[in-house]
């Protein structure tokens, strides 16, 4: 009671230790609050995998970059090197979140370098497509890859929409801003009669929940769709993931004469920049690029 103010608040905070599984979980809160629920999913998983493997009761002060290595290093063999990026950098943001925050004076694992992430630069095709549908089972997972080719949705979209979402009437599905990727503006997929057709269907059967769901009547998730492409690979012997399935929409899109600007609003895109960098693979597409090869010189010659 005789020290200044200053100096027991001072004393206080020294004192009384900062355990990283409560910056975590004070992290996790915001996402909740302020992200949308995949998001909110995605740091979860994340972060939940590398307080299984830190020493229980670890806390801030004590927290090395070590920490972050060991278990970024410890799935070396497990897990792709997408992944084990996606596991450095969730616990990177969140302690960066907790400084800003004010929770925590400097962030220990700024500097902890993770795997270099690997672009998946795979786009289906329409005849690799048509192979696809022919070799996946059951027929709820050929569900859901038809509806990802014929829609160009978000995998976390797919697995997110219920009935409340679909406008039957407009043929759109409406994601409100807060269950939209970033929170900033509603998200429309827009549907045609096929993609329309496969939603009535399953909002028939499914009128509450989710709309998609496996062949156990359970909604589908990331992990069980991930199995369900692995099974797959036995049959094609590569392996697939949903959005290449996004990647050839955007593609076929483009080789059919939608610009840009068009299929980065079908895509949810605030601009055209991530079809372009990211998401056309029309180079891909062999005879498509010698056709446009031709079709160059063919202007430049009118133009001579």
């Amino acid at each position: 009671m005789s020290r200044p103010p200053e100096e027991v608040r001072s004393v206080a905070v020294e004192e009384t230790p900062i355990h990283v599984v409560s910056i975590l979980d004070a992290f996790l809160d915001w996402v909740k609050n302020n992200r949308a629920g995949t998001t909110y999913d995605w740091y979860r998983h994340m972060l939940q995998d590398f307080t299984d493997a830190i020493p229980a009761g670890l806390t801030v002060a004590a927290l090395k970059p070590y920490h972050l290595t060991r278990v970024i290093d410890a799935h070396a063999e497990s897990h792709s090197n997408n992944t084990r990026h996606g596991l450095g950098r969730a616990v990177q943001r969140a302690m960066r979140w907790a400084k800003k925050q004010g929770l925590i004076e400097t962030n220990p694992v700024s500097d902890v370098e993770k795997p270099a992430a690997e672009a998946r630069d795979l786009a289906v095709r329409p005849a690799e497509y048509e192979e696809v549908i022919a070799a996946a089972s059951p027929e709820a997972f050929r569900l859901v890859i038809r509806f990802a080719w014929l829609s160009g949705v978000r995998p976390q979209e797919l697995r997110a929409i219920e009935a409340r979402h679909v406008d039957f009437d407009s043929r759109r599905i409406v994601f409100p801003i807060k269950e939209s990727k970033g929170k900033r503006s509603a998200r429309i997929v827009y549907l045609t009669d096929e993609t329309t057709a496969m939603l009535e269907a399953q909002v028939k059967t499914h009128p509450h929940g989710k709309v998609f769901r496996n062949s156990e009547g359970e909604p589908w998730t990331k992990d069980a769709i991930n199995c369900a492409f692995c099974r797959l690979k036995k049959k094609l012997g590569r392996k697939l993931h949903l959005g290449a399935f996004r990647k050839g929409y955007t593609t076929e899109a483009l080789k059919n004469g939608v610009d840009t600007v068009t299929v980065s609003q079908l895509l949810g895109h605030k601009d055209a920049v991530m079809v372009s960098k990211v998401y056309a693979k029309v180079q891909q597409d062999p005879e498509f690029m010698a056709e446009a090869a031709r079709r160059a010189i063919g202007r430049k010659s009118r133009d001579a």
